[in-house]
């Protein structure tokens, strides 16, 4: 017999990373939770709404863990829970004063170590299990029940992850959590609704770029975070061929804080992949004096190297100082900054002296360490939760992601702000302030009839289609009006279940694809227009990516395309060509 769930609450305090940080506060059953802490301290204390029960930190990136030390002298008695690998790498770069607003006065948080896939109940009738999320070594997916209710509430709160194993991390545990179908998924969408190609290929463009530079006699700058990325790349450079067959000597030069970062990794081998554990039983992880490439930490003592210089993402203007100093003493020295996409600098380019920004080339070069569209939906359709919760991305890109019909069609979507409170009761997802329109009962079922349809005439006897027959009562949902309008429906699995969705405007004016609808009746389409006309061309396609990879979202309102991710090469009857753009 099921029991009346409480409510579970969610309110973000912080959810794009690239502003401030990640943190979020949950309500679940009596019980108030803080996942992750990346806001800086004193804004993180202003925005609670309350003294949490615990805290959880999925990984030891900065923009998830920059406010723990604050919090924890406001807050000493609350108990903060991570993987042991979370609680070595956070902890030692504190102790190595590369933290953000690091302060030797105050005492690093104490952790309540939980390896994965052991369930343990932290508060009366709570239950909290890790599960390897990717990413990072020691990044956890958190699974939270509260048994006190028939079936158990449950969440599960991704962190940052990727579907992808790198070399130092598995991928996330998609086996382990096959069988959860939790009532909240709260998910990163850092790349939105995009799309990037396999990593290895992205690995070797970067290589080639590199390596091009190096050959042209370029000092290459290229900033990387002091944990996960920075190591994944030299542990790339140090192996890949282009590097330990060059002709000409090459050094990899490592900054400080990211050196610091690479020893923690050393002292992590019991935790990190079998392919890597035996790498090290011959050499030393990461630094190498007598084989191609050299890579050596770099010191105040050494005078900057012509090479690559892989530097402090994190670090502030006084760590750059003697980077700049170097450089504007040789105005003939030729620099190369390479930028990647999710990296931010601490230390923007704006803040950077003039003289060498006025002969600095700066390149970016397509990278990602985050789920893209395929894998994250791979990640929702597999976990089939009744809530996603959006969050890691600016508003944007949630949006992007959250437009999506496969998503928007079939789950309650949301993309959370800063400040605002969701709420879920009695199983539905809904904000505060705005009622959902659909029905009270989310759970109500019409059942129906299935019959074949055989072709009678001729020989032999051929099957024409199938039909489903369901009650008129389905057409007193306000739903069926939007589900119906188009008269056709798409029919997919979705494992052993078969689905079912209407077709909207929309989606019926776009090009046919090898998708059928279950009518039977090709999708229709527009006749071919010239390629004057085509949405690559159109002012009101805008660009949602970066500059290199054109991807783009219609901003007519009169199309049927509108707020639609489109295809450059598609077309609709309302082009405008990008000539009459007012230059005002």
């Amino acid at each position: 017999m099921e029991s009346k769930r409480p409510p579970l609450r969610l309110f973000p305090l912080g959810t794009d990373p690239r502003q401030q940080g990640c943190a979020y506060w949950l309500e679940i059953g009596s019980y108030r939770l803080l996942l992750d802490c990346g806001l800086p301290a004193s804004a993180l204390l202003k925005a609670l709404p309350g003294i949490p029960d615990a805290v959880i930190c999925s990984h030891a990136h900065f923009d998830h863990v920059q406010g723990l030390p604050g919090f924890y002298r406001r807050y000493p008695q609350v108990p903060i829970y991570a993987t042991p690998v979370t609680a070595h790498l956070a902890s030692g770069l504190w102790e190595r004063g590369i933290w953000p607003a690091y302060d030797r006065e105050i005492r690093f948080p104490p952790f309540r170590a939980l390896p994965f896939g052991q369930a343990r109940e932290i508060l009366p009738h709570l239950m909290l299990t890790f599960f390897a999320a990717g990413h990072l070594p020691g990044a956890a997916a958190t699974l939270l029940q509260n048994t006190q209710t028939t079936p158990a509430q449950t969440c599960l709160y991704t962190g940052d992850c990727s579907l992808a194993s790198t070399r130092f991390a598995p991928g996330l545990d998609l086996g382990a959590l096959r069988h959860w179908q939790p009532d909240v998924l709260l998910i990163e969408a850092s790349l939105g609704a995009t799309h990037h190609p396999p990593r290895r290929q992205l690995e070797n463009r970067l290589v080639e770029r590199l390596f091009s530079a190096l050959a042209a006699g370029q000092t290459v700058l290229f900033p990387l975070p002091v944990l996960g990325l920075g190591q994944e790349l030299i542990f790339l450079l140090k192996a890949h061929h282009r590097f330990t067959q060059a002709a000409q000597e090459l050094t990899v030069w490592v900054a400080p804080g990211l050196a610091a970062g690479c020893n923690l990794y050393e002292r992590l081998l019991p935790y990190l992949p079998g392919p890597v554990r035996n790498f090290a039983t011959y050499q030393a992880l990461f630094w190498e004096d007598r084989l191609q490439p050299r890579v050596q930490p770099l010191t105040e003592a050494d005078p900057l190297p012509q090479g690559l210089l892989l530097c402090d993402a994190d670090a502030g203007p006084e760590a750059w100082d003697p980077i700049w100093s170097e450089l504007l003493a040789q105005p003939q020295r030729s620099c190369l900054l390479v930028q990647l996409p999710e990296v931010k600098l601490a230390t923007p380019l704006d803040q950077w002296p003039l003289p060498l920004r006025s002969r600095l080339e700066v390149e970016w070069l397509t990278w990602h360490s985050h789920n893209d569209v395929g894998h994250l939906t791979q990640i929702i359709h597999t976990f089939r939760p009744q809530h996603l919760v959006l969050v890691h991305a600016n508003p944007q890109q949630a949006q992007d992601l959250a437009d999506l019909p496969e998503l928007c069609n079939r789950y309650h979507v949301h993309c959370p702000q800063p400040g605002h409170w969701l709420e879920l009761a009695d199983s539905r997802l809904q904000t505060l302030v705005k009622p959902s329109p659909f029905p009270s009962n989310p759970a109500l079922r019409y059942e129906g009839e299935v019959e074949e349809i055989w072709q009678e005439h001729g020989s032999p006897r051929t099957l024409a289609g199938v039909q489903v027959r369901l009650p008129p009562q389905i057409t007193e949902d306000p739903r069926w009006a939007a589900w119906a309008e188009t008269g056709l429906v798409e029919a997919h699995w979705q494992g052993s279940e078969l689905v079912l969705r209407g077709l909207s405007p929309r989606e019926l004016i776009r090009p046919a694809k090898t998708t059928t609808p279950a009518t039977g009746v090709p999708r229709p389409h527009q006749a071919p227009l010239p390629g004057s006309m085509k949405c690559h061309s159109c002012r009101f396609a805008r660009q949602i990516l970066t500059a290199h990879t054109q991807i783009l979202r219609c901003d007519q309102e009169r199309s049927p395309l509108y707020r639609l991710q489109v295809d450059p090469q598609g077309s609709c009857p309302y082009h405008q060509p990008l000539e009459i753009r007012s230059s005002g």
